[in-house]
């Protein structure tokens, strides 16, 4: 009873007396060091983004994440993927991000993450960037052409870029695009349907890429092929945070 009544004054105690020695207040955390920047697809409706945050924030990794919105608003999805004029200001907007991050806060990684269409602004970025200014880059389904000429991309990029692809993905990326186009404005299959081609895979900077082609023991994590299978969240905590520490070698 005693042992009770004593932990019950304490606190009305630590009012009038104030903290006893040793027992100062806990220090404030510190201050997360690097970035995650998430690029969404078109159309304004991202789920790629947030699901991303939600498990970045239960990883343990130190890190920010920021959500780049760069389209025309909801639903505008064709003025997204035709006007390259103003994806590429939105572009130019990422790299300038980046270059203040890495001015303000040097040696701490900066990690890019895109889905489909906002794989264009996230290589239109990368182009403008010094060699090096991004520890690595990951592009979901992206919405480019297959020889898209990712070179001066990946001159910026100091590890590799990870490109994840399905075969699966025909309505949006095979049928959707030889439709309407890719975001380079080439009619025909996506990136993200067949993978990039390069003319030369291992080539100078070429040999920082690499492609993950969907498997069937994806689909546990909640991807199943389609356009929306990397927005799961199981999927992006299996197989993308791990691709978020820069001392990661493993692969897919």
């Amino acid at each position: 009873m005693a042992g009770f009544l004593k932990s019950l004054a304490s606190p009305f105690g630590r009012l009038f007396r104030g903290r006893p020695p040793g027992d100062e207040a806990a220090p404030a955390a510190e201050p997360r060091r690097g970035l995650v920047i998430a690029i969404g697809g078109v159309g304004g409706l991202d789920f790629c983004g947030p699901a991303l945050r939600h498990v970045l924030a239960g990883s343990g990794l130190p890190y920010d994440l920021q959500l780049f919105p760069w389209g025309h608003g909801f639903g505008r999805w064709y003025a997204d993927l035709s006007r390259v004029a103003d994806r590429d200001a939105r572009a130019a907007l990422l790299a300038d991000s980046v270059r203040k991050f890495r001015a303000d806060r040097p040696g701490e990684p900066v990690f890019l993450v895109a889905k489909s269409g906002g794989s264009a602004v996230a290589a239109r970025a990368l182009e403008q960037l010094p060699p090096g200014s991004v520890e690595r880059a990951i592009l979901l389904a992206p919405a480019l052409s297959p020889g898209y000429d990712l070179g001066p991309a990946l001159r910026a990029v100091a590890r590799e870029m990870v490109v994840f692809w399905s075969p699966l993905d025909v309505i949006v990326l095979g049928a959707g695009t030889l439709l309407f186009g890719t975001a380079d404005r080439v009619r025909g299959p996506s990136a993200g349907l067949v993978g990039f081609r390069p003319l030369a895979a291992q080539a100078g900077p070429l040999g920082k890429l690499r492609q993950v082609r969907w498997g069937p023991g994806m689909a546990a994590t909640g991807n199943l092929g389609g356009h929306v299978g990397p927005d799961s969240p199981v999927f992006l905590r299996k197989y993308i945070v791990p691709l978020l520490r820069p001392e990661t070698a493993d692969r897919c």
